[in-house]
């Protein structure tokens, strides 16, 4: 799978849509779905289906190196009322080297899986890489999974674009070398449109294989639904006004600044440096980024004009802006900007 840039702006979203799936040699179906909660399937047969999923991971960050290691784990089940009930339980270890617009990885999945019956180890190795030529980022990965006496490889490469409001997402992989796993070619495509700062329409269809691990089956589908930001991060609600106090020609929210520049310093007991040079006179510079959970942190002037915070920022691609006396949130001069969801624009930092 290819490594996307995290999403900066969201604090928290929600997911309510619809969705028709055919599944390979069953009747079709149709489904509410909650990103939360889980989804629901109804089948033409009249069985139904439940499915959850808790999913989650931590990183674990050399102090000097540009290596990182990702641990994380799923745990999941799935009712098909008056059928049957599966539940999965894996973890998953990886190790990343990320460069500013380009990275790699190299990592396993363990676990068990059970179908109704006696659970069945899994076990899995991949190795993938992503590279980013705005405004386009590409990735490819290649995988072999072992569940039970089931064995298949899948090769997936992915693409993800934005033009303003819109983001296009696709993939394609195909299935071989497989025992029990099914094989063949699958794709899906996905677009998202932000239409304000809370919300976000979605659409997305394609063709997914068979996954042994948490039981689903080969099928088609195509679903719509609304994208809901629970909670707007303080820094956004500065957005629509910039005070009175901001000085004439106050660039737009999200615009470089020629005389503003960040300069990232990584210290080897594991803490950053960040240092702002502002080309004017400032009372107050803030900085609010992924790092700070969006929530906006004063910096300190320092001796020479400066303007400074030590932060614990974990290696890896971050994104962030700053606002001087209190005007419209920027992005520091030579760094590469980027977009949300939700359509917000944000400055690309790396810490090594």
């Amino acid at each position: 799978m290819g490594a996307r840039a995290p999403a900066a702006q969201t604090t928290g979203t929600i997911d309510v849509g619809v969705s028709s799936v055919r599944y390979d040699g069953f009747l079709p179906s149709a489904g509410r779905s909650h990103r939360r909660a889980g989804t629901y399937l109804r089948f033409e047969s009249g069985h139904r289906s439940l499915q959850s999923l808790l999913a989650g991971s931590f990183l674990i960050r050399p102090a000097e190196h540009r290596w990182r290691g990702e641990l994380g784990g799923s745990l999941g089940a799935s009712r098909y009322l008056d059928f049957a009930s599966f539940w999965h339980a894996t973890a998953d270890a990886r190790l990343l080297i990320l460069g500013a617009d380009r990275g790699v990885w190299i990592g396993g999945t363990a676990g068990r899986t059970s179908y109704g019956r006696a659970a069945r180890p899994v076990t899995a190795v991949g190795i993938g890489a992503w590279m980013q030529r705005s405004p386009v980022m590409v990735g490819g990965s290649a995988t072999r999974s072992f569940v039970g006496d089931t064995a298949y490889s899948d090769v997936v490469s992915t693409a993800h674009t934005r033009r303003g409001p819109l983001a296009l997402d696709a993939s394609i992989g195909a299935r071989f070398a497989s025992r029990g796993g099914g094989r063949g070619v699958f794709g899906e495509a996905s677009a998202t449109l932000a239409v304000g700062e809370r919300t976000v329409l979605f659409v997305a269809g394609g063709r997914y294989p068979t996954e042994p691990v948490s039981g689903s089956v080969a099928g088609r589908y195509v679903s719509g639904g609304v994208r809901l930001r629970l909670a707007s991060p303080a820094r956004l609600s500065a957005r629509t006004t910039i005070p009175s106090a901001s000085r004439p020609g106050t660039p737009a929210d999200g615009d470089p600044v020629a005389g503003v520049r960040l300069e990232v310093l990584p210290r080897p007991d594991g803490v950053v440096r960040l240092v702002l040079y502002v080309a004017n006179t400032a009372a107050g510079v803030e900085l609010a980024g992924d790092f700070t959970d969006w929530q906006p942190l004063q910096l300190r002037r320092t001796a020479d004009g400066m303007w400074e915070t030590v932060l614990p920022i974990p290696s890896g691609v971050h994104r962030l802006n700053v606002r001087i006396d209190g005007g419209g949130w920027i992005v520091p001069a030579g760094l590469t900007r980027a977009a949300d969801d939700f359509g917000d624009e944000v400055g690309i930092m790396t810490v090594p």
